[in-house]
């Protein structure tokens, strides 16, 4: 009973990150713009945190959630290809002094991050790696693919090209990776919201006024879509190929797709919501600290309280290093600023 109240509060939670201080605005001009492309990711990261709950904390409400937590990841690729191809149609020249303004905003709260892990682990009683300091995580290092792939196209290729270069790039990277390690599909359908990223920005404008005509009913549509193909995919996911890859990035187009068409005329974002957008990142690399915290400091816990404790460990653990990490990389900055002149 316990657990069913606290997973209710959660889900009102959840449901009050995007709806409060909603807005309608019809004239579309603030889609997908800062605030509410991070709104959204403040509430796809807690989704991720749900997905990754230890075997023994898990309920059955937690898991139909986190079975669509994959759409979160996507959704972070996407928002990072869409974020990197507005920054180099802006301003073209940056794209030369790409990784020297990409690499530390990745790899410093990572670095941190793995701090906080160490500590976590010695303070637990178990040994700890040197090594682990400088560890970069599994997805971390398929977007250093992308930003990679996003970097050589725009580097050398004409305009005409590198768009679909790199959308032609991530896509055999993932169905490489696929075929390589069938056993395991982690990140390879969620790498696709690069190519998602990218053909947001290059046909923004398309998207919107598609939705503008009959706005109501295409998101009715979408939304039935999407419905239809998550039931599909909670029974179809563990088959192989069809299900646990094509279907699955099938589904995550269908949402994405239904949340990005409301968001074409409804303005989301919140206080709450933003602030939880600027520590996504941070949330990605530590919500499995928590979980080690947790467990070793409460043995025991019922589930509804466990996942509760450990969303707001993970939001506090997270807040700290996202300041730490911007005190550092304003140093940083500032230093290569000088070192230009």
């Amino acid at each position: 009973m316990l657990t069913n109240l606290i997973m209710a509060g959660i889900l009102l939670f959840l449901a009050g990150l995007l709806l409060a201080g909603a807005k309608f605005r019809p004239d579309g001009a603030h889609f997908f713009d800062r605030e509410n492309s991070g709104a959204m990711r403040g509430f796809w990261c807690l989704i991720v945190v749900l997905v990754h709950v230890p075997a023994g904390y898990q309920n059955r409400l937690q898991d139909m959630l986190g079975s669509f937590a994959y759409v979160g990841v996507t959704f972070f690729f996407m928002t990072s290809a869409y974020g990197l191809r507005l920054a180099a149609e802006k301003r073209p020249e940056s794209i030369r002094y790409f990784w020297r303004h990409r690499l530390p905003k990745l790899l410093v709260p990572c670095v941190l991050a793995n701090a906080v892990r160490m500590a976590a682990y010695v303070a637990g009683g178990s040994r700890v790696s040197p090594w682990m300091l400088v560890r970069i995580g599994g997805w971390v290092r398929w977007l250093l693919v992308c930003y990679l792939i996003f970097w050589l196209c725009y580097r050398f290729l004409s305009e005409k090209y590198r768009d679909w270069a790199v959308c032609g790039l991530a896509a055999v990277f993932s169905l490489v990776v696929y075929g390589m390690k069938p056993d395991t599909t982690t990140w390879c359908p969620e790498v696709l919201g690069f190519v998602w990223g990218i053909l947001l920005g290059r046909w923004k404008n398309r998207f919107t006024g598609w939705t503008d005509k009959g706005w109501l009913a295409k998101n009715a549509g979408l939304c039935l879509l999407a419905g239809i193909l998550g039931v599909g995919y909670l029974m179809g996911k563990g088959i192989p190929f069809w299900g646990d890859y094509v279907l699955k990035i099938v589904l995550g187009v269908a949402i994405l797709g239904f949340v990005l068409g409301l968001n074409t005329k409804i303005s989301m974002g919140n206080r709450v919501s933003r602030l939880l957008g600027t520590i996504s990142y941070e949330v990605f690399l530590l919500h499995d600290v928590s979980f080690f915290v947790l467990e070793k400091a409460f043995p025991g816990l019922n589930s509804g309280v466990f996942i509760l404790m450990s969303l707001l460990v993970t939001a506090a653990l997270s807040l700290a290093v996202q300041r730490i990490s911007a005190r550092i990389l304003d140093i940083l900055f500032k230093k290569q600023q000088i070192l230009q002149r």
